[in-house]
């Protein structure tokens, strides 16, 4: 098939003139031969016109979000379908569902460009992901509208030379249809726009090369195209049909230079016995092609009845039933119970089409036919199986005669070939299936997470910085799920592929296994692993891990005090409140963890916080400030409190003896410690060895390891984000707090989350929250900064609950046995539960179930791998003895 389409002047005058040109310039379509064999002699904008004159406006429609969304939200959804449907009675629509498929290269390719400065062994890595991928359909299902809107006379076309007047006016109501129609199919419900001249050539191609694998270059097309122009599409694609009766057709075509050929078998939908949607879970009944592991073509015809010529309809099949009852009554035999069932049912859609005035009880009769191809005739009835599988019990699947003519319905313009199988509904019915509603979810600038696994089983992909770069959104995402919801998998997954684009990564580790990542041979030339409980002391002096705010970032240039009256004085201004905001931070988390330092019974005392608070005001909190400061003020303090400031001081004292507390207390004036992260792309920060108390425990019953462990761990989290703010304030930055249900139960824990959450998308981070407890993130006050969320598998009816607000899903709706289902492992099985799955709310408005896995990479699962195993450290078991015993040895 030849693609070299003629150039034509850019843009595309009005419809109007258009038609007036052509209509007087073409002769009577009788008269004229052409060469292409179809009923479509040209295409004029988004409108195609036939050899009888009907012209017909395409529309693409946007696609529609079903999964996650209320039985309410889904039900308005079938509705507005509806609605538009209604508007539309006296018309024939013609749907067609085609793919676009999306190479992989093109994805690597988007990657590559996203990438600024990638690690040493990119283009391996990129070659490795490509494999990976390339094993699931990565295509793009769209979905066209065909709208009758007129029909151009051929009396007019005949008088054209002498009736100006004739064709001016049959122009303009055309092109009157034509602007109802597109109002009526941008209207929600329908979503869709004229289709553009890339998206009618796309039309053409797949109908035309039913079945054949797509091209992949097509030329860019003008909008007006004539006959000659249409011939163009059908050079070189042959349509064979073996016999009459034969099940398929093989249609044969040239694609990029080679001459393929594909087997293809045309489906028609019979019975149908659909419950109701979206309450009985079904779901839309044409979006169950999406469960296919190939690509299916659908071609329906639907005709919106006329109110009265349904009415007149059912009242004839009344009449024949009562003349039927009528008939056994005569002859004294007892009339078939279907009669009875027919005439109630016949009853109830009279009386619904008679007496309802909302639209809803428009009645629609329609021919669903549905394409697939494969590779040889074996092939394609092994597809058809699978289809008729699909949809078994609900719906009966057929395999008419006449394969050749029902395949040249899936052709715009074409008419219907045969009238059998004609399915009548109501119009909500047919707005069940929802041709439109997909599975999307994440972009195509990323790196590769996993798959969808609900409905559909595509690639998913998620460039973290897009959401700043592109959306002007926030960077901060939490990670919810119970213990071995996969957490760690997927953290580590997304920061092992983006260390790998260069971006520079500071992870918090609490319990240590990360830092397995940093000893992966492809990364362990730029990474570090800092061992905090090890370290010198005094490294988590509070006083200098929360920075002075750089001036460089309040220049009177930038975005924030550009647009003021005095842009100098509200950059200084805010300079200055940032320096007073740090001082304040570092006050509180000083008065925090020294809090921490002491029993529960002494910090509880009303006598214990005033003390703290007045030290806390007293002490110098810039950054070369010290706890030992703190202590200093607490002896100074005289009056009521005096005796008691000093028995505070002095425990603190001893605390800073101990090996934890000499981590926070410095022995002298500590150096500049930047240069631990300063030139790595990944920094993991173990704090291996730190005993956290158990969740919801009483702090009277902390362990004094438990105890001082809390205030290490919030202040390790401030000491990560510093390491991050070091950098420039636009390159791409990545920090992961693990455990940070842990931070929230302190001020300063809870100062810190919001301070990363408000300022992630000025400084270009992307926070992943690891969390136990979705009401964590919820109670902290940082959900306005939430840009996409990760739900792994969730138990307990309260932290379901949270986990559904996070996502945006209202609770109560059934989604909280989806949350306890997700990563299931069977009752009594050796087997682990292998990959895991999480509900993914993308930040964009797609929420899918997706699977994040590793299995292409066994290294980096293996070092994500935080189960317990005993084997792990030995290369071989060890022996059974009693194998020793049998073969003769005995016990001494």
């Amino acid at each position: 098939m030849s693609m070299s389409h003629k150039k034509k002047p850019a843009g595309r005058p009005p419809a109007r003139r258009l038609l007036d040109r052509l209509l007087t310039t073409k002769t009577h379509t009788r008269d004229r031969a052409y060469s292409s064999g179809l009923q479509l002699t040209d295409v004029i904008g988004h409108l195609a016109v036939s050899r009888t004159g009907q012209v017909t406006a395409w529309y693409v429609a946007a696609p529609q979000r079903w999964s996650f969304r209320t039985d309410s939200d889904r039900n308005w959804l079938i509705t507005a379908h509806a609605t538009r449907l209604a508007e539309l009675t006296g018309r024939r629509i013609h749907l067609r569902i085609t793919h676009r498929p999306y190479p992989v290269h093109r994805w690597a390719e988007a990657l590559h460009h996203a990438t600024l400065d990638p690690l040493p062994g990119w283009e391996r890595y990129l070659e490795e992901e490509q494999r990976k991928i390339a094993r699931l359909p990565l295509d793009d299902k769209i979905v066209y509208y065909g709208v009758r809107v007129g029909r151009l006379s051929s009396a007019g076309r005949s008088s054209a030379r002498l009736m100006r007047s004739a064709i001016t006016r049959e122009s303009s109501a055309i092109a009157d249809q034509a602007g109802i129609v597109d109002r009526i199919m941008a209207a929600p419900g329908m979503d869709a726009r004229p289709a553009d001249p890339a998206a009618m050539d796309w039309l053409l191609t797949r109908s035309i090369g039913l079945g054949l694998p797509a091209p992949v270059v097509l030329p860019r097309p003008s909008g007006v195209w004539t006959p000659e122009d249409i011939a163009e599409w059908t050079e070189g694609i042959e349509w064979t049909a073996p016999d009459p009766y034969s099940p398929h057709i093989k249609v044969s075509g040239e694609r990029d230079g080679q001459r393929v050929e594909r087997y293809v078998t045309v489906t028609t939908l019979g019975q149908m016995d659909l419950p109701a949607i979206p309450e009985s879970g079904y779901g839309p009944w044409l979006q169950r092609l999406d469960r296919l592991p190939f690509p299916a073509e659908v071609s329906a015809t639907i005709d919106v009845r006329d109110g009265k010529e349904a009415n007149r309809e059912v009242l004839d099949q009344l009449a024949r039933v009562q003349a039927q009852r009528d008939h056994h009554a005569e002859h004294r035999v007892a009339e078939p119970m279907s009669l009875a069932r027919q005439g109630a049912l016949g009853q109830i859609i009279e009386d619904d089409v008679r007496s309802n005035f909302s639209g809803l009880s428009t009645r629609v009769q329609c021919w669903v036919r549905i394409a697939v191809s494969g590779r040889d005739p074996e092939e394609t009835r092994a597809r058809v199986r699978m289809l008729t599988e699909e949809y078994t019990p609900r719906v009966t699947v057929v395999r008419p005669a006449g394969q050749y003519t029902l395949a040249r319905e899936f052709i715009p313009s074409e008419p219907l070939a045969v009238d059998s199988h004609k399915r009548r509904m109501p119009v909500t019915t047919l707005a069940g299936a929802l041709p439109a509603a997909s599975a999307e979810v994440g972009d195509r600038h990323g790196p590769n997470l996993g798959f969808t696994s609900g409905i559909t089983r595509r690639p998913v992909m998620w460039h973290p910085w897009r959401s700043q770069e592109v959306r002007e959104s926030s960077g901060l995402t939490p990670v919810v799920g119970s213990l071995g919801a996969g957490k760690t998998v997927l953290c580590g997954q997304i920061v092992y592929n983006t260390s790998r684009m260069g971006v520079p990564w500071v992870v918090l580790d609490p319990s240590g296994p990360v830092t397995r990542l940093c000893s992966l041979p492809e990364l362990r030339p730029y990474s570090k692993a800092i061992d905090l409980m090890r370290a010198e002391p005094g490294t988590l002096n509070p006083f200098r891990i929360i920075p002075d705010p750089d001036p460089a970032h309040y220049r009177p240039d930038a975005e924030e005090y550009r647009n003021e009256s005095d842009p100098q004085s509200a950059a200084e201004d805010a300079y200055r409140s940032a320096v007073a905001n740090a001082q304040s931070q570092r006050k509180t988390l000083c008065m925090d963890v020294m809090s921490g330092l002491l029993r529960s019974q002494i910090t509880d005392s009303e006598m214990t916080q005033r003390a703290l608070h007045l030290a806390a005001r007293r002490v110098d909190a810039t950054t070369h400030a010290s706890p030992r400061d703190f202590l200093t003020a607490l002896r100074q303090l005289e009056g009521s409190l005096e005796e008691h400031a000093r028995d505070i001081a002095e425990l603190l004292e001893a605390a800073a003896e101990l090996p934890q507390g000499q981590l926070i207390f410095p022995r002298v004036e500590a150096g500049d410690d930047r240069y631990q992260s300063a030139h790595h792309r990944l920094v993991v920060m173990s704090m291996r060895g730190l005993t956290l108390p158990t969740e919801g425990s009483s702090r009277a019953e902390w362990s004094l390891e438990e105890q001082y462990s809390m205030p290490l761990l919030y202040l390790a989290g401030w000491y990560a984000q510093r390491s991050v703010y070091d950098r420039p304030m636009s390159d791409r930055k990545g920090l992961w707090l693990d455990e940070c249900h842990e931070m929230l139960r302190v001020s300063s824990g809870r100062a810190l989350l919001r301070k990363t959450g408000r300022d992630s998308r000025k400084h270009n981070v992307r926070a992943l929250y690891g969390t136990q407890d979705a009401g964590d993130i919820l109670t902290a006050d940082i959900s306005n900064w939430v840009d996409s969320v990760f739900v792994g598998r969730t138990v307990g009816a309260e932290a379901q609950a949270a986990a559904l607000r996070l996502l945006g899903i209202d609770p109560g709706n059934g989604y909280e046995s989806v949350l306890a289902g997700l990563s299931q492992r069977t009752r009594g099985s050796d087997q682990r539960r292998g990959s895991r799955e999480f509900i993914w709310s993308d930040g964009d408005g797609g929420i899918e179930r997706i699977t994040v896995t590793l299995d292409h990479r066994p290294q980096l699962r293996d070092a994500l791998d935080s189960t317990a195993n005993p084997h792990k450290r030995t290369a071989t078991p060890a022996e059974n003895p009693y194998v020793t015993l049998s073969k003769g040895g005995g016990a001494s």
